[in-house]
């Protein structure tokens, strides 16, 4: 019996052996720790992961840190702006994060390792921890109070831009310790400083006036305004420099110059270069260029500054217009389609001009020239095609100097009309295509003419043909810079310096459909053409930031709806050099427009044009022709 004893057991452990990781594992690894004077953080990494060490230290960290717990106190500025509780928690994770990489005198307590674990077992004391916290607090107050009082300092220099900095540092400063009081001694007195510097940006723009003289100009259409406009602005009544401004349009619609900054007397100018809106009423806004405002636009910063932006200072331009329209004058020395000059005439009628049927009523004069041939058999896959070119040349006149206003042309447009169509539909199917183009791009071009119309109109019979010669890819006339002008802005109890003599950049040319992506970058829309059963829609990225940016396209993220309401699925993508079926990335560098061409089956127009990018950033186009 005894030996059948021995014999079982034998048997037993070579079945059921004891295990030497389960025997050794320590007590911290089967069971997290307590101890009321320190914070314990346990960490573990499979040995298997590369630095599983260091993995296994920042596991424990990371563990340790969830332990801490985050106070706000009372008067502190998180629990005085407190109202939702979403403020709070976002800052106080933000704030635990930071302690976690700053965090210092923790101790590695022990360390385990079995087949396929490395544990690791880190300790704080929370007396060291408090030490540390109210270090940090000391820290942060100076730092910070040194941003806030040299950025009240630059601000009473009038340098508004410096001072929005420095209170922007200062926040920086004592963002680790927001939950904490912040008190300090100034002058005698004990304030709150993050109270402060919280005040001092959210009312950095109190006081702020933005003053134009003139505020109401008169223009008369296709005619720029002579005088430049000066801008100065103001903070309680001493000139701001240095500040970047923008104009655009309100209602209505033109050609602006860009701005200069303003200078010492705190003053910029801005020049009305052309109007090409038919609104009889008209306003441009002045607002200040936000660059500066990227702090209150992220994270939780744009929690805290949200009231903040959306009142920022600006003015209004108005501009009254002339109540007569200028008139024009239609001639065609050949028209082989009738309906395209009938388009000519709609497009002279819907943008500013009236069509009167004498040259000796007329502002200016019309010319002219257009063209269909026949070309050669194009063979398809069901049927054949016959090849017809349009060449449409338009020229505008000045009727009372003779001056060539604009030079229009469109070269042997091609289009590709069924074998089984008659001669007549076959050119109206390519006055159609013709029209198209002429749709979207003459209005714009017609937008950048401006003319003078002093002096009399010439008493005619018979104007003579003058046949304009059809130019291709010709270059944009370059515009003469205004002289430089002196004009007193007028403020209530200001007395501002004349304006700095001005020299204007170059502007750039007028948009016709631009939208905004995301901040600082637009998509905006060039053209749409047709070739076979491919349509292109092609568009411009462009950056208005400082900073280049990244622009991701995939095509499951494009939109395209044609004029039946039905959708189509892009075939192909292109940005900048980079073409792909799927999927493009392009870097878009600031100022420089980046093209962009979405291929889809073919299509008459677009109702809807939809992209987003993987942030879910969402822009819309409608109507494109």
């Amino acid at each position: 019996m005894k030996h059948w004893l021995l014999f079982i057991l034998a048997v037993s452990l070579l079945c059921f052996p004891l295990s030497g990781q389960q025997t050794d594992r320590p007590d911290w690894v089967r069971q997290h720790p307590a101890d009321g004077l320190s914070y314990s953080g346990i960490g573990m990494a499979k040995t298997s992961e590369e630095d599983y060490l260091q993995k296994a230290k920042q596991n424990a960290l990371s563990d340790l840190v969830s332990a801490i717990q985050v106070e706000v106190a009372t008067r502190s500025l998180l629990n005085t702006l407190e109202d939702d509780g979403h403020l709070k928690q976002t800052f106080v994770e933000t704030i635990r994060m930071e302690a976690r990489a700053e965090i210092e005198n923790f101790r590695l307590v022990d360390s385990w390792q079995g087949d396929n674990e490395y544990w690791v077992y880190y300790e704080l004391n929370k007396d060291d921890y408090e030490a540390f916290m109210e270090a940090r607090r000391q820290k942060a107050i100076r730092n910070g109070f040194d941003f806030w009082y040299k950025g009240h300092v630059t601000l009473q220099q009038g340098n508004l831009i410096t001072a929005i900095e420095l209170f922007s540092n200062g926040m920086d400063a004592i963002r680790p310790v927001l939950n904490q009081e912040l008190f300090c001694s100034y002058e005698g007195k004990t304030i709150n400083l993050a109270t402060e510097l919280y005040a001092a940006l959210a009312g950095v723009f109190d006081g702020i006036t933005i003053v134009l003289n003139p505020a109401t100009v008169s223009a008369t259409p296709f005619q720029g305004i002579r005088e430049p406009i000066a801008i100065g602005v103001y903070r309680n009544g001493n000139p701001l420099r240095n500040i970047r401004l923008k104009a655009e349009f309100v209602s209505g619609s033109g050609d602006l110059s860009s701005m200069s900054p303003t200078d010492e007397s705190g003053v910029a100018a801005l020049y009305v270069r052309n109007i090409t809106s038919k609104q009889m009423q008209q306003e441009i806004g002045i607002s200040l260029i936000d660059d500066v405002f990227r702090l209150f636009r992220k994270g939780s910063y744009a929690a805290l500054f949200k009231q903040m932006l959306s009142s920022l200072p600006g003015a209004t331009l108005t501009v009254n217009m002339a109540q007569t329209q200028p008139s024009a004058y239609v001639r065609s020395v050949q028209s082989d389609m009738d309906m395209v000059e009938r388009t000519v005439k709609s497009l002279l009628n819907n943008n500013f001009f009236n069509v009167v049927t004498s040259p000796s009523e007329a502002d200016i004069i019309v010319t002219l020239d257009n063209k269909c041939r026949k070309g050669n058999t194009v063979p398809g896959e069901l049927y054949s095609f016959i090849e017809f070119f349009s060449t449409l040349a338009i020229k505008i006149e000045n009727n009372r100097t003779g001056q060539t206003m604009l030079s229009y042309s469109i070269n042997n447009e091609r289009t590709l009309v069924p074998e089984n169509k008659s001669a007549s539909q076959g050119k109206n199917m390519a006055a159609r295509e013709l029209i198209k183009r002429l749709n979207r791009e003459f209005v714009r071009e017609l937008k950048k003419v401006t003319f003078d119309r002093t002096g009399e109109i010439p008493e005619r019979q018979h104007v003579e043909p003058d046949l304009p010669v059809p130019v291709v890819d010709r270059p944009l006339p370059e515009k003469n810079p205004e002289p430089s002008v002196s004009v007193p802005v007028v403020v209530p109890e200001v007395t501002p310096s004349p304006v700095v003599p001005v020299q204007t950049p170059e502007p750039k040319p007028q948009k016709t459909m631009r939208v905004e992506w995301f901040d600082g970058v637009f998509v905006e829309f060039g053209k749409l053409t047709t070739m076979g059963d491919k349509s292109r829609i092609h568009l411009k990225v462009i950056n208005t930031n400082t900073d280049d940016c990244e622009v991701d396209l995939y095509h499951m993220n494009l939109t395209v709806v044609n004029e039946k309401g039905e959708e189509k699925p892009v075939t192909n993508l292109k940005l900048g050099a980079k073409s792909n079926n799927y999927r493009v990335t392009a870097l878009i560098v600031p100022d420089l427009p980046t093209e962009m061409v979405v291929e889809v089956g073919r299509l008459q127009s677009v109702a809807l044009f939809q992209l987003k990018d993987f942030k879910n950033n969402i822009v819309k186009l409608r109507d494109l022709k």
